[in-house]
């Protein structure tokens, strides 16, 4: 029980961080290595959960890129 609880509250931190400013996998890889996951399943782990916040940043967004050389942003 204490391991799922690190790990939630880790994840509410890093989701946190994520979203004020990046840096969230700072926080959930050590939770996750330290509830015994191999580093690379952590780090696989912690990319993915952090991925859904990520796109829900670029989306809301999106009227905020700027073209830069003179190229029109992707979307």
């Amino acid at each position: 029980m204490p391991e799922i609880l690190l790990v939630l509250l880790a994840g509410i931190a890093a989701g946190a961080l994520n979203s004020v400013g990046g840096g969230g996998t700072f926080v959930a890889l050590p939770a996750l290595v330290a509830v015994g996951l191999s580093p690379v399943t952590a780090n696989a782990s912690s990319t993915i959960a952090l991925v859904p916040g990520a796109v829900a940043s670029g989306w809301v967004y999106r009227r905020e890129l700027t073209p830069v050389g003179g190229r029109p942003p992707r979307l």
